[in-house]
């Protein structure tokens, strides 16, 4: 394995331990420095994206609206050029005390300082939304 290659890896290792811990502690200033100011979240795919800050900050908005605690477990990763895929669980407890369970996949694009510029996540909004309704 070379060297750029070892950096890289942790780098990656380093940022998405960052990342689910920014979630899981719902911390809105950890998780925004997780990304590039301009970043684009498409959260879930399909959805209305958000760019950049204002829309990082958006996100962060409906998690400390809806969840009492949050709990994201990252499973596998599969990387390929500056795109890794990870696999993940979540267990969350709703304001109104209601528990969701769901997982999914996200899809991160990184720059060269090792900032998330895009992340497109796949999973099931209105399963989640059943849940907690």
């Amino acid at each position: 394995m070379s060297l750029t290659t070892t950096i890289l890896k942790m780098t990656m290792a380093t940022i998405f331990s960052n990342y689910f811990a920014a979630l899981n502690a719902i911390d809105r200033q950890a998780y925004l420095a997780c990304f590039d100011p301009e970043a684009m979240l498409l959260d879930p795919y399909g959805g209305r994206p958000l760019q950049g800050t204002d829309g990082l900050h958006k996100f962060m908005d409906g998690l400390e609206r809806t969840w009492e605690t949050f709990e994201m477990t990252p499973g596998d990763s599969y990387a390929a050029g500056n795109r890794v895929a990870v696999t993940w669980q979540a267990k969350a407890t709703s304001k109104s005390g209601k528990t969701a369970v769901f997982a999914g996949i996200d899809v991160f694009t990184l720059n060269e300082e090792g900032l998330i510029t895009q992340l497109e996540g796949y999973w099931d909004f209105e399963g989640m939304v059943a849940q907690i309704s």
